[in-house]
């Protein structure tokens, strides 16, 4: 059979193989695809088609191989052989009379026949190979399978915080556990990432035994669940609070609510509270429980055995407090309550309370009585600037303590207490630095002019640290000095207690640490700090001094 290729240019079939020679004129006026078509529409079934582009590309103009002896389909087979093509797979049958007849077909054979039926693609060259050597016949077997698409995954959205927190209990030390632990709120701030999309997948073509592409399904998008307060990335990819807030799922989109409102007591079915921005309660505080807030906390109901603190805002309770020394009210702007016993309330603010403070320790910038009977009964109330009731003690003598405190006078103190402990701590540290530079300078002595660099570089590092040391007590002593003078220097001491009613005996009336007991009922009196001494309506009283 003639071969294809010398139509073109100069072509030998050797025994080892098929030569060619290109030239570079004929390179430069012939495509090689042209050549490729010519030999794919001839019967030649092992046609090199990658060597044959590297030898025309190079046309060095002397003969050179690409490949063995061709081998040629033989057009007779098809006879005998039919294919059934379908988009998902392709069969072979070879007829028994084929095979009777001592006929068997090649690999090669069959792949050209498969390729010029337009089988192209999935081919099983292991089946191939078994029909040709194991006289395979009479009946359909597959070898050709599709590629089937690989669908897309769909969009999916991740959660950027935790909506669904660890129900479980908090172990305490003894080993017992705490269910008030459990946390159902999740506060974030403005700004904070809330939730992440992550685009669908376009999926990948699958391809039938002709080549053609079987298309995928692209994954589905979903949009992310932007509800009140938040916004969305331009690419709609990222969700962010876009203020301070509680975040929570409402008709199954993501909201930011500014205030916490808890529409119920506060239980072991909420747990403690721990939040950025405002919380109502709509109940009561049981007890044992906890909320601490950075903005305002208003409760309607009241608070029994809790802790309850307003970093930065303030606290109301609508119907009052009830405690066994174990609660704490606690707000920097301001407390406002019914009523409070045996509780510790807290404020830099004012203290504004309806009918009474029985039993309680109070420690606020001012404390004012709106209400009646508006009294103070037991315990100690402390205010930094005044204090203003309807009634101080009771007609059953219950020791009840009122005071106006320095609170520059409070700090100063706290700080040189500190200080002092600090002193004690270096003389402590200084004491072996002294026997090391004794001992030192013993050695020193004995060994005379026999005394060694080394022993000098010892001896100067122990008084490098004495030194030191010694400047550190310096300064503290220095710094105790200082402040001793402010404690003998006030500022303004002009706080007032007023009674506007009664005041009983067994009530103790102090201002800047100059104590007054009261010793008969006295009314609407009204008690200042001058001289160094508590003045009432006009009257001195030197009274006693801590």
């Amino acid at each position: 059979m003639k071969n294809p290729l010398e139509q073109f240019f100069p072509a030998e079939t050797r025994n080892d193989g098929v030569y060619i020679k290109v030239e570079r004129a004929v390179k430069e006026s012939l495509q090689a695809d042209v050549v490729i078509r010519a030999v794919n529409t001839s019967t030649v079934m092992n046609f090199d088609r990658e060597k044959f582009r590297e030898i025309f590309s190079r046309a060095r103009g002397v003969f050179e191989k690409i490949g063995p002896p061709f081998e040629y389909y033989d057009e007779n087979i098809e006879k005998y052989v039919n294919i059934s093509i379908a988009p998902l797979k392709a069969s072979i049958k070879i007829a028994e009379d084929y095979i009777l007849n001592g006929k068997k077909p090649s690999i090669a054979q069959l792949l050209f026949l498969l390729n010029r039926k337009g089988v192209v693609h999935g081919i099983d060259n292991g089946m191939l190979n078994r029909i040709a050597v194991e006289s395979m016949y009479g009946r359909y077997i597959d070898v050709a399978f599709a590629t089937p698409p690989e669908n897309g995954s769909d969009a999916r959205m991740e959660l950027k915080i935790a909506l669904s927190p660890d129900i479980k209990p908090k172990l305490r030390g003894d080993g017992s556990v705490d269910y008030r632990s459990i946390q159902t709120f999740t506060s974030v701030s403005k700004g904070d990432l809330l939730a992440v999309k992550y685009p669908p997948e376009p999926g990948k073509p699958g391809t039938t035994v002709t080549g053609e592409p079987i298309a995928s399904q692209p994954g589905k998008d979903i949009n992310l669940p932007a509800g009140r307060n938040t916004d969305l990335s331009s690419d709609g990819t990222q969700l962010f609070a876009s203020t301070t807030g509680i975040v929570f799922f409402e008709n199954s989109v993501l909201t930011v609510a500014e205030l916490l409102h808890v529409n119920k007591d506060v239980d072991f079915s909420v747990g403690n509270i721990k939040y950025t921005g405002d919380v109502m309660v709509s109940g009561n505080v049981r007890p044992g429980f906890t909320i601490e807030a950075e903005g305002s906390i208003h409760i309607k109901g009241e608070v029994e055995s809790a802790t309850i603190t307003s970093r930065a805002g303030q606290v109301t309770i609508d119907r009052g407090v009830v405690g066994k020394g174990d609660t704490i009210i606690s707000a920097k702007q301001g407390v406002t309550i019914s009523f409070a016993q045996d509780a510790h309330l807290h404020t830099e603010g004012v203290l504004f309370f309806e009918k009474y403070l029985l039993h309680c320790k109070a420690s606020c910038g001012s404390i004012e009585a709106r209400g009646t009977p508006g009294s103070i009964v037991g315990g100690e109330a402390r205010a930094e600037k005044s204090i203003v009731v309807k009634q101080c003690g009771s007609d059953k003598g219950v020791a009840t303590k009122v005071s106006i405190f320095d609170k520059n006078k409070t700090i100063v103190s706290e700080k040189i207490k500190e200080l002092a402990q600090l002193h004690e701590r270096l003389t402590g540290e200084l004491a072996p630095i002294e026997r090391q530079l004794k001992t030192k300078a013993k050695l020193m002595k004995l060994a005379g002019e026999d005394l060694t660099d080394r022993n000098r570089e010892e001896v100067k590092k122990w008084v490098d640290a004495y030194n030191e040391m010694k400047k550190k007590i310096s300064y503290v002593e220095g710094k105790i000095k200082e402040l001793k003078v402010t404690l003998n220097n006030p500022g303004n001491l002009d706080g007032v207690i007023q009674v506007l009613d009664q005041c009983f005996p067994g009530t103790t009336i102090s201002l800047y640490d100059v104590s007054m007991p009261i010793n008969s009922i006295c009314i609407n009196k009204r008690f200042l700090f001058k001289n160094q001494l508590v003045t009432i309506e006009g009257q001195s009283h030197h009274g006693q001094e801590k």
